[in-house]
């Protein structure tokens, strides 16, 4: 008896476990400071950083992604110019971080800017996990 019930603790300790972390977290997208998508998916964070990379590239030419911008996440970002202090304008970009056994995306854009929706729907199309391999 003592058996069935370690085993079902455990069972239940392992359900929690599995269901806690940065990955099922998700904060609310906050439009009016610029971010539009702030969401945790199970897709690999690198794929979910190219698929977004090769999507946006279809869309922009000046496309790039970057490591630096913020720690600990991948950025990839449209360059739109200089603003008049000479400093570079980036809109939109979209910061992937490691999530758990994911990643956490969370997509902005400068208020009031009117982009296409496509980037928007680049990203959210981007955060589906992969199901093609079979490896």
């Amino acid at each position: 008896m003592k058996r069935v019930a370690l085993m079902g603790t455990v069972a239940v300790l392992a359900g929690l476990m599995a269901g806690c972390g940065p990955i099922n977290q998700m904060s609310r997208p906050d439009p009016a400071t610029g971010r539009l998508i702030d969401q945790g998916t199970s897709a690999d964070r690198f794929m979910v950083l190219n698929c977004i990379y090769h999507g946006w590239s279809e869309l922009s030419q000046n496309v790039d992604s970057t490591s630096y911008a913020r720690q600990g996440a991948d950025r990839v970002r449209v360059y739109r110019g200089h603003d008049k202090d000479n400093n570079a304008i980036y809109n939109p970009y979209v910061d992937i971080l490691q999530g758990g056994f994911g990643a956490r995306v969370q997509y902005f854009e400068t208020p009031g800017s009117n982009l296409s929706r496509d980037f928007e729907n680049t990203v959210k199309r981007c955060m589906v996990p992969y199901a093609g391999s079979n490896d």
